[in-house]
């Protein structure tokens, strides 16, 4: 899984969302995760930007191995709300109703 998070230089919630997945991400990466830090403002980034239909920033997006968007946060999550949304991704937490689920 990838996430992308989307930035401006103008956003004043762009650092502290940079920070929040810089500090949970590395958490991940051996269970596939990377992260990528896209500015808006260069040509690649304004290219994803429209593929994606980022308006606003921040957004993080959450791509599967084909580079689909499966999930997208936008605004600046705490690390807590992305760790959850992580582990919920990586099929690393069960659903609370799975508790629940009859075994045949």
């Amino acid at each position: 899984m990838k996430i992308l998070l989307f930035v401006s230089s103008n956003c004043p919630h762009c650092p502290l969302a940079e920070s929040v997945l810089r500090e949970v991400a590395p958490n991940y990466s051996n269970k596939g995760l990377i992260y990528e830090k896209i500015r808006t403002k260069t040509t690649e980034g304004k290219e994803l930007s429209e593929k994606y239909f980022i308006r606003g920033t921040p957004t993080m997006l959450f791509l599967d191995e084909k580079d689909k968007e499966i999930e997208r946060i936008i605004g600046s999550p705490s690390e807590e709300k992305l760790k959850k949304k992580i582990e919920k991704l990586l099929g690393l937490k069960k659903s609370f109703l799975n508790k629940f689920r009859i075994k045949k």
